[in-house]
């Protein structure tokens, strides 16, 4: 608990450092794995999407086109922290990167834009102590799809990840670590609102992700299986620009631990 305190404090410093619709969130719910009945949980994502499109919130550090032939390049933060009071409320991860890559536009069409990436990252997955910690590069592509006018943001985007690198463990030492991942990703915000000072925002931001993991090099005792499916979902509903309430669902194994998670938490949101 003072670990989560601890993480509340510094997460609510981080949102006035970084811009997007969804940033940070708090939640009480309910967990269906062993004996675990209600969990308090806080997430924070920063790109959590590859490719997502900087018009609807994305933070870039470098987002620059090449010629005038589609091409593109950019650097960006990631973050993805998701962390709950039980082990299976979440996957009690804190994740971090810096995907350095390439991008190719196809021509728009009447039906949205299709987008190819390509990129390279230093990664950091760890539990929630620091004490579980994979330190790994990862080359990843994807395919991306995007619909996105006026009223609504449509992203769907799937790929491949490949990780190489090492897990160290405060009390066991190192291994060796290496995995092959296939996601799916779905984003869909819309809804047209003005608040009262009359800024225009959109009251859904819906998430999802979906991952494929199969773990080809690890400590044995931790991967016990090689094969991993992890799902979340995230539903926001938001009353003003900055503040929400949000649905989440996790189900499956993630970094860096693999213990399953079974949860719905209920939360406020909040974002910039």
């Amino acid at each position: 608990m003072k670990n989560i305190i601890s993480l509340i404090c510094f997460l609510i410093t981080s949102i006035s450092c970084f811009g997007q619709e969804r940033i940070f969130s708090l939640g009480y719910g309910k967990t269906f794995v062993n004996n675990d009945s209600s969990t308090l949980s806080l997430s924070l994502d920063l790109n959590r999407i590859p490719g997502q499109s900087e018009k609807a919130g994305g933070y870039y550090f470098i987002n620059e086109v090449i010629g005038s032939e589609g091409w593109g390049y950019y650097l960006k933060p990631t973050m993805d922290i998701n962390i709950g009071s039980n082990i299976s409320s979440s996957p009690n991860n804190i994740s971090v990167g810096a995907p350095l890559g390439l991008v190719y536009d196809f021509r728009e069409c009447e039906l949205g834009i299709f987008s190819f990436y390509i990129d390279g990252s230093p990664e950091l997955v760890a539990d929630k102590g620091f004490k579980n910690n994979l330190y790994y590069f990862s080359v990843n592509s994807y395919l991306k799809y995007e619909f996105l006018n006026d009223k609504v943001l449509l992203n769907i985007l799937s790929g491949v990840s490949n990780a190489n690198g090492a897990r160290n463990q405060f009390d066991k030492g190192t291994d060796t670590y290496g995995r092959l991942t296939i996601p799916f990703f779905l984003k869909l915000i819309c809804w047209n609102a003005v608040s009262c000072s009359g800024k225009s925002f959109k009251r859904i931001n819906w998430t999802n992700s979906f991952k494929f993991n199969s773990v080809y090099a690890d400590d044995s005792k931790i991967n016990t299986d090689n094969n991993y499916i992890y799902f979340n979902s995230k539903f926001d509903f938001y009353f003003t620009p900055n503040i929400g309430f949000n649905i989440t669902y996790f189900n499956g194994k993630e970094e860096p631990a693999f213990k399953r998670n079974n949860a719905v938490i209920f939360g406020l949101t909040l974002s910039r």
